[in-house]
This record gives C-alpha cells, sequence and structure tokens, in this order.
C-alpha cells in the first residue's frame, strides 16, 4: 500500500530519463566504471541499459562480479527513506539483475569500501513469481542472493542532505535494459535529489544555403533558448543520445550538418550538481532561392503571344511587376521548378523579378532572396490597309474612255508603301504620305472585269492586301448596214 502511494506522488513529479549506452562507446568514458558514473538527478523513472564491465572489475559482495554493469551516482538534498524498483524491460524470468549500493560518501578506488546493500539473487533460480529487484521497507535485510538464495529485495536506505552514493547495476543473464523507479519519503515534495536544470524543447534550427542540403550552423547561438542560465550551467551538442550521455564526442558550436535534416542533441549540465537533461532538435537546411526570368522573344507583333518563364528552386514562392504594377505572386512547380505566363500583347510591357522566398511546412518565410532583373518586350505594330473611299468605288462599271471615280486607301502601322497590280490600261494607283488613290480613265475594254489587288509593302509585322473591280465596257455603236441609198 506503501509503495503504491509512492509511486503514485512520483508520477506526479517524474522527470523521465532516456539513457541507451550503446556497446559502440568508447569504454573510457562509458559509465561501466565507478568513476564515470552518471548522476542522477530529480525522483522520475531512470531508464538504461548496461553493457559491459568497463575498465575494473570493482564490485564486491554478495558473492558476485559484473557482467554488463553501469554505475549511478545519487546525491541525497532531502532526509527519509529511499529505496527503488528496478524493473527488466524483458520480463522473462530468466533475465537477471543484480545490484550493489556503496556509501554514504565514499569515493571510488579503493575507497570505497564494502556495499552496504547488494542483491545477487537469481529469479530464476529462487523461484520467484517476477524478475523485479531493488530495495523496500518489507524487508530487514541488507543483502541477498547469491543465486537460488535471497527473495531479490533488500533494505531500504535512510538517507540525510549532504550524502552521495553509488549503486551499481549489473545483469549477469539475459538481454535487455531496465527501468529503476525510487521509492520512500525521500522521494516526496522536493524529492530525494538535486533537480536538474531546465533543458527547453527549441523550434529546428533552419539555415540557407546555396550548397544543396549542407548549411553553416551557430550552435552556441541556441544556448539562451536551451537555457538562459549560462553562469550555473554548461550546454553542449552531441549527434547521438549515447555521446551525450557518455559527454564524449561534442559537436563544436560551429559546425556544417552531415545529413538534413539532422537530428542534434543538446545536454545541458549543473556545473555543481553534475545533473543534466537533455533536448533534442533538427538542424535544416533550405535552398537559397534562386528564380531566373526568361521569354520566349524580346520583340513580337502587335497581337502576337508572349510566354514569360520563371524557373528556379522548385516550391519557390516569387513576386514580380508587371509595367510598375502592383506586386504579384506565384509559386515555381515542385518538380520541375518552372513558372509560365503566356499573353497577346498590343503594347510593350516590362516584367520585373522582385524577390523570391522559400516557405517551412507552417508557412513562414525561412529564406529569402531580392532580385532587379527586368525583361521588355517590344511590340511592333501591324502593317494595316482600309478603304477610304466608298465601299462601292471597289466595284465600278465604266464605259471605255470613261474616268473612273478614284478609289482611295490608307496605309499604316509598319507598311511604307503598296503595290497594286491588275488595273486596266489608262487607270493607275498613286501614293501621297499613307494615302493611295487609284484614278484614270480605262483605254481598253474588256469582256471580264479587271479583278486588281493592292497589298503593303515594306512591315515586318503583316502585309494586308485588299481587292476590288473594275468592268470597262465597250462604248455604244451605230453604223448603217444597208447601202447608202437606203437612207
Amino acid at each position: 500500500m506503501e509503495l503504491a502511494f509512492l509511486l503514485k506522488k512520483m508520477k506526479k513529479l517524474l522527470l523521465f530519463f532516456s539513457i541507451f549506452i550503446i556497446n559502440t562507446i568508447n569504454a573510457q568514458y562509458a559509465p561501466n566504471d565507478c568513476i564515470h558514473a552518471i548522476t542522477v538527478c530529480g525522483n522520475g523513472v531512470f531508464q538504461s541499459d548496461a553493457s559491459g564491465i568497463g575498465t575494473v572489475q570493482e564490485v564486491n559482495g554478495c558473492s558476485g562480479f559484473e557482467h554488463n554493469s553501469i554505475w549511478l551516482k545519487i546525491n541525497i538534498v532531502q532526509g527519509g527513506t529511499l529505496g527503488f524498483d528496478l524493473i527488466p524491460n524483458d520480463p522473462n524470468i530468466s533475465v537477471d539483475y543484480d545490484f550493489w549500493v556503496y556509501g554514504p560518501n565514499k569515493n571510488c578506488g579503493s575507497g570505497i569500501g564494502a556495499p552496504i546493500r547488494c542483491c545477487t539473487t537469481n529469479p530464476g533460480l529462487a523461484g520467484l513469481s517476477s524478475n523485479h529487484t531493488g530495495m523496500n521497507l518489507s524487508t530487514l535485510s541488507v543483502t541477498s542472493g547469491p543465486g537460488a538464495n535471497g527473495m531479490g529485495y533488500v533494505r531500504s536506505l535512510t538517507v540525510a542532505p549532504g550524502q552521495f552514493y553509488y549503486i551499481c547495476i549489473d545483469r549477469p543473464v539475459g538481454d535487455g535494459g531496465f527501468s529503476l523507479q525510487w521509492t520512500g519519503s525521500a522521494t516526496l515534495g522536493t524529492g530525494a535529489f538535486p533537480v536538474p536544470p531546465s533543458a527547453n524543447a527549441i523550434p529546428d534550427y533552419k539555415t540557407c544555403s546555396n550548397t544543396p542540403n549542407v548549411g553553416i550552423f551557430d550552435l552556441g547561438s541556441m544556448n539562451a533558448l536551451i537555457n538562459s542560465n549560462s553562469i550555473s550551467n554548461t550546454i553542449k551538442y552531441y549527434r547521438s543520445l549515447s555521446d551525450a550521455i557518455a559527454q564524449i564526442n561534442p559537436i563544436p558550436y560551429i559546425m556544417s550538418n552531415s545529413s538534413n535534416p539532422q537530428l542534434v542533441y543538446a545536454r545541458v549540465t549543473d556545473n555543481i550538481s553534475k545533473c543534466y537533461n537533455l533536448t533534442t532538435f533538427n538542424l535544416v537546411v533550405y535552398p537559397v532561392p534562386n528564380v531566373i526570368m526568361s521569354s520566349s522573344n524580346s520583340s513580337i507583333c502587335s497581337g502576337d503571344n508572349i510566354t514569360i518563364t520563371f524557373s528556379g528552386t522548385p516550391n519557390s514562392n516569387f513576386e514580380y511587376t508587371v509595367d510598375g504594377g502592383l506586386i504579384q505572386s506565384a509559386v515555381l512547380n515542385a518538380t520541375t521548378g518552372l513558372f509560365t505566363i503566356t499573353e497577346s500583347l498590343t503594347t510593350n510591357k516590362t516584367y520585373l523579378l522582385v524577390s523570391a522566398k522559400i516557405l517551412d511546412s507552417l508557412g513562414n518565410v525561412v529564406c529569402t532572396q531580392s532580385f532587379s532583373n527586368s525583361i521588355t518586350i517590344n511590340v511592333t505594330p501591324t502593317a494595316t490597309l482600309s478603304l477610304t473611299s466608298v465601299p462601292s468605288t471597289t466595284s465600278q462599271i465604266v464605259c471605255v474612255n470613261s474616268a473612273i471615280t478614284d478609289i482611295t486607301y490608307d496605309f499604316g502601322g509598319t507598311a511604307t508603301g503598296v503595290t497594286v497590280t491588275g488595273l486596266p490600261a489608262g487607270v493607275t494607283a498613286t501614293t501621297s504620305g499613307s494615302t493611295v488613290t487609284i484614278s484614270g480613265t480605262p483605254t481598253v475594254s474588256s469582256a471580264t472585269p479587271y479583278a486588281y489587288s493592292i497589298t503593303t509593302t515594306g512591315g515586318t509585322c503583316g502585309t494586308p492586301s485588299l481587292s476590288g473591280s473594275i468592268n470597262v465596257t465597250p462604248t455604244a455603236t451605230l453604223s448603217l448596214t444597208s447601202v447608202p441609198s437606203t437612207t
């Protein structure tokens, strides 16, 4: 009943440590030896694994020794009873964990002395119902084991502020990690151990780079966000959880990422208590948005289509103006990195590329780049030709040797002149400025109308043509066909 109550109280104060000691950790620094023990802080559940024995076989007592061990150090800040439940992750009865407790205030090495608590009971050999072990108030024994001897638990400690203890936990049989749940009156309220420094969760550290997926980061700029107390705490960064726990291979503050994104572990260590806390964040590299603007032509004829192509970093948001108007925005295709505008122009038009930006998944601007590139499309007017006389003048019937009604046309745009073909003899086309006048007196009749055409010349944008007809009929005649005496 007391244990259940204490566990319930502990959950309210839980500070969870996820500790994974990897086989590849350099044994010189890994907490397999007393001098490299992990300092336990807070009253929360402690989780870890044990692998190897370090450089020194240090334990004695309860007829046991180290196989796969991890050393812990606890500093007491609140007195009372202190125990724990050591619960293997694998509930199989064959998985066996042992432990030894040294202290109070005994230093590593020859001065550490004999353990004041130890348990080397094998739960399978002892016929126990579970492979849990630890310290509680339900027994008076301070030792348990070895092998089939004992019940797997020993008496809790009575601790006082200012004391420190070392605990060696070993796994002689089986595989897998364990969790350590602290119990006892010392864990109530503010708890038995120093409170670890805060390690605030922070957002991803984002940077921009012209080199794909590789950027330069100043990790020191994150310190104040993670923990603002730089006097009492030290912050270091690591590439893996195992490195952060063992405090090996720290990352220099100025560094480049090796993957994108890259997970970084920040360790905040109290300079006095040596308690620490961990937080993680990602290093994320975004591309500097580059956008290039091009056109299908620099000059077109009025009414023709022009295509403006924006190309560059896929998913870039970019801004542009047309003829100095309001800023417009668009997004480059996520796959092709393209965006096109196609329109028909009748006047010159200038497109100005203003800026480009990269957004994160939340729509926040991460990277930007300004531009001042412009493209002007020159529009050339088309050649024009229009009838300026009355429409009936383009279809006349006249008698030979009779003057036609003048036919007039105006040409414009890029046209510099006209050619006229198909006129009857005696009829000519004359040009004055941009006006063409067809006039004259036909001298030859024809059984069929004279079909004429007028076409502009000299224009680069079109050669419009118009046509008409002039029907020249013979004059009426009257002649005597009988002998003159008949008249």
